[in-house]
């Protein structure tokens, strides 16, 4: 065979080759390093996971719910804000014999029963988005430096 031949055999087959030898190569060093990861707990994730923090909105409780006014709708339908007609979370027009529920903090109206729903899973009105005194706001920075303000300073 003439040498640009032999050039040509050894080019058309290494190249190829040597670029499959290659990407075995990388595909087990990859599963080896899959293998050490999944045996051994990785602390990193649940340290970086505990550094940011979270915030924990709880619904408010029975009694505070219960504590806030009703209002039974008579027949004329008047409220203390005539423009307010609609449960905001139902969105259902109030009729007559109905209960309504205010929250105290900003005096929005609401059907009893849907508020009260809505108070167990949410700690703040659905229209203005404030939080009623008695609301659970847990954040882990604010129970940790009410913690840090107890203990004596050396």
């Amino acid at each position: 065979l003439p040498r640009s031949a032999k050039y040509g055999i050894i080019i058309g087959v290494g190249i190829p080759g040597f670029l499959c030898i290659l990407g075995l190569a990388s595909y087990v060093c990859g599963r080896i390093s899959a293998y050490g990861r999944r045996n051994r707990p990785n602390m990193d994730l649940s340290t970086s996971a505990s550094q940011q923090p979270a915030i924990v909105v709880v619904g408010l409780d029975g009694p505070t719910i219960e504590s806030y006014p009703k209002t039974l709708l008579g027949e004329s339908r008047r409220l203390p804000k005539p423009n307010d007609t609609t449960c905001s979370i139902c969105l259902g027009e109030y009729q007559t014999k109905e209960e309504l529920r205010t929250i105290p903090e900003c005096n929005h109206y609401f059907h009893a029963t849907c508020v009260d729903e809505w108070l167990k899973m949410n700690a703040t009105c659905p229209v203005c988005r404030k939080s009623p005194e008695g609301s659970a706001l847990i954040t882990p920075s604010s129970s940790m430096s009410s913690s840090s303000t107890s203990l004596p300073s050396p």
